[in-house]
């Protein structure tokens, strides 16, 4: 919503109505289908009623997929005839008569409905040309967030006052992660991480491990190895002492299986602190391999912790590659990853100034 006022968009949310199934459940997705349709005629009638300058120009959704489709902008937009866009969208076929079927038939009448599809996983784009006929439709954005980027120069402050506040030696190579601890993909990393730590054979380190979850006791139990005590468990922590840490880290470590964005990196770039990340999802959007970071290929794969270890190990060893990354996350995230290049491809394709709903 920020990149679209920023954009030239009088931007307002139009309904905080929440169509997600996680079960695969048919009669609570139809339940939410009729409270859909019913908040989607609420609003054809308040929008009917205003003055014609008053009224929507354009719809635009958020994240549409099978178990959270848009009941709500197709009928709106049909009906007072107004473009529908969309961001973040994703179909996979093979949803197709499964357990959100129902999700998955809407989803794909609101990408064939929309005018403009903006998508930042270029795996979602994949999936979206098996079914969008006009690739002009499908408009590439990169990553972007509302931050501005660290001055290094704070860098040395951050870390001693850190250092002082969490006794941690600030003489050490600083690894973090910051992650819930969920039991799902985010274990899955959790456990590869944990190998490759154990792996390497320098001990010039301490690992930094921010998050929490049910999980948690799993995942301590894979770090039971850290008999000399560099693994630092430092709970869930707000998006400010998040930042500050980044700014004084050496790596951002993270095998990152299934990630389909990496969020995380992003904000890595913006500290100008370079990534040991997996493959996976729209990273290589954010992180140019061996520029600023490193990639791994397959971290899902039973080698990947050793090549994890491997690659970490080599960097520590290269201080002023890491050093060279640093200054290359910062300019690449000032190039192409802050919310005023997002609000230039939304201007740029979306034409003129319009007054939206956005859901």
């Amino acid at each position: 919503m920020s990149a679209l006022e920023m954009a030239g968009f009088k931007v307002s949310l139009a309904s905080e109505f929440r169509s997600w199934e996680g079960t695969g459940d048919r009669t609570l997705q139809q339940s939410i289908h009729r409270d859909a349709l019913a908040i989607a005629e609420e609003l054809i009638q308040r929008y009917r009623q205003l003055p014609g300058s008053l009224r929507p120009q354009a719809w635009f959704t958020y994240h549409v997929y099978h178990k959270a489709p848009d009941w709500i902008g197709p009928r709106v937009c049909e009906t007072l005839q107004i473009p529908y866009y969309l961001a973040e969208a994703s179909i996979g076929q093979k949803q197709s008569g499964g357990p959100w079927d129902p999700g998955y038939q809407s989803s794909l009448t609101s990408i064939q409905l929309a005018q403009k599809i903006f998508t930042i996983n270029p795996t979602d784009a994949e999936g979206l040309r098996t079914v969008v006929t006009d690739d002009r439709k499908l408009i590439s954005m990169t990553p972007f967030l509302d931050l501005e980027a660290l001055n290094p120069s704070d860098r040395n402050q951050l870390r001693n006052e850190i250092a002082a506040k969490l006794k941690i030696d600030p003489d050490k190579y600083w690894l973090l992660s910051v992650a819930m601890m969920r039991n799902d993909s985010k274990l899955r990393s959790y456990e590869v991480l944990a190998r490759a730590m154990e792996l390497l054979q320098r001990k010039d380190w301490v690992l930094l491990l921010v998050g929490d979850g049910a999980a948690e006791l799993l995942v301590r139990d894979y770090f039971r190895f850290d008999l000399d005590r560099r693994v630092n468990f430092l709970g869930k922590r707000g998006e400010a002492f998040v930042r500050e840490i980044m700014g004084a880290s050496d790596l951002l470590v993270w095998p990152a299986i299934n990630e389909a964005i990496g969020m995380v990196a992003l904000e890595s770039l913006s500290c100008g602190l370079p990534v040991v990340w997996g493959r996976s999802g729209a990273i290589g959007q954010i992180v140019e391999d061996g520029l600023s970071g490193k990639l791994i290929d397959r971290p899902e794969s039973p080698d990947s912790a050793a090549r994890f270890s491997d690659c970490i190990e080599s960097l520590l060893s290269q201080p002023q590659t890491m050093a060279s990354m640093s200054s290359e996350s910062l300019k690449k995230y000032r190039k192409s990853h802050q919310l005023q290049t997002a609000a230039r491809i939304l201007r740029d394709s979306l034409g003129s100034k319009a007054e939206g709903a956005v859901q």
